[in-house]
């Protein structure tokens, strides 16, 4: 199975897999100029970066239709190590998303489970072949839906909670969902949000304190402006090319919290500038475009949805872990896939990714 073929050297995804591995190579850099006097940091992500690179080949030179086939029992195992987490998970920045591990450190199962999740859903599409969606398939959907969303929610990781919708609207879209229930949704969303805006700003809450941090700063206790504000310092102060790796300031020296995890790309504006930051964020697109074409030319539903699917989901995550970093949405704890330090993160995200190159690699099989 592990053997290389010249169709596999000849079809497999060489740019994506060159593009992810640049990616995670320099996250890797970026992390280490993060935290300079903490080396168990990049140790432990060229660790899982390795583990997960393992996995991703694996994943790609298997069929992905026989790793679907395990689906219900991955969606399964998600929705049991969430009840864990509830239980005997432990609490971090007011987040309740982490299993302790001993000695291997700890995990984050949200990250698992939504790939699960996505996995189980699209075996559940594959098989529908109505257009318009019937309310009946889209409720059903739902319940296999909500179970896990429901349970990251409790633990009070909003960012996630929203990955997860990300990934089923998608779904729902690419399957046939009628487009005045689209428009009503939108509509419905916007209502919502400006009828949402006195509450927002009169509330003193940890959530609309972080809100408003980004759209009415005036309103917002320093407290919660203060890792806005040295994001826009990091990012202001890198100018076109960036002071130079390892020449950082206000990461290394603590003016940015978690600037090793979620906060990564702000090293990446202050040290490499706006060019380096543009290589990445085209390397993203890139990676996504290919992702696009997976969804495109797919040999059957099962594959074409997978990376539709999760072509929603990274986008999601690029565009919020981004924009949290230039100041143009909430922060919200999400990781950049494969730069952000995060064990579980890179190995989701390579396991996700093995499998749209596995869906890419056999576009041409009858």
């Amino acid at each position: 199975m592990l053997a290389p073929n010249p169709r596999f050297i000849r079809d497999f995804d060489w740019l994506s897999f060159l593009l992810i591995i640049g990616l995670m190579a320099f996250g890797i850099v970026q992390i280490h100029s993060a935290k300079p006097n903490d080396s168990s940091l990049w140790r432990k992500q060229i660790v899982a970066m390795v583990l997960g690179l393992i996995v991703m080949f694996i994943v790609t030179k298997m069929d992905y239709n026989r790793i679907f086939g395990l689906a219900p029992y991955l969606y399964g195992l998600g929705i049991f190590l969430l009840i864990l987490v509830l239980l005997f998970g432990e609490t971090i920045n007011g987040n309740k998303n982490w299993l302790k591990l001993g000695p291997l450190g700890g995990m984050q199962p949200s990250e698992l489970a939504k790939i699960f999740t996505l996995m189980m859903l699209v075996r559940f599409f594959s098989d529908v072949r109505e257009r318009p969606l019937r309310l009946k398939t889209i409720f059903t959907a739902g319940l296999i839906w909500i179970v896990p969303t429901v349970l990251v929610y409790l633990e009070g990781d909003t960012g996630s909670t929203l990955s997860y919708i990300s990934f089923f609207v998608v779904l729902l879209f690419v399957c046939g969902l009628r487009w005045s229930w689209i428009l009503a949704g939108f509509a419905v969303v916007i209502l919502a949000g400006y009828l949402a805006i006195p509450s927002i700003k009169n509330s003193t809450s940890y959530k609309a304190e972080r809100i408003k941090a980004v759209y009415w700063p005036e309103l917002a206790a320093k407290r919660y402006r203060y890792q806005n504000e040295q994001s826009y310092i990091a990012i202001g102060s890198g100018g076109p090319y960036g002071k130079g790796i390892g020449s950082g300031t206000q990461g290394p020296l603590g003016f940015v919290p978690e600037v090793h995890s979620d906060f990564i790309f702000t090293i990446a504006g202050e040290e490499t500038g706006f060019l380096g930051c543009s290589l990445a964020l085209g390397a993203y697109l890139v990676i996504i475009w290919r992702l696009v074409q997976t969804a495109q030319q797919s040999r059957d539903r099962e594959g074409t949805l997978l990376a539709a699917g999760y072509t929603g989901l990274l986008l999601y995550h690029v565009a919020i872990s981004v924009g949290m970093v230039l100041g143009l949405l909430p922060i919200m704890g999400i990781p950049l896939p494969l730069m952000s330090h995060g064990g579980t993160s890179i190995l989701a995200t390579l396991f996700a990714l093995g499998l749209c190159l596995s869906v890419r690699l056999r576009r041409f099989v009858n």
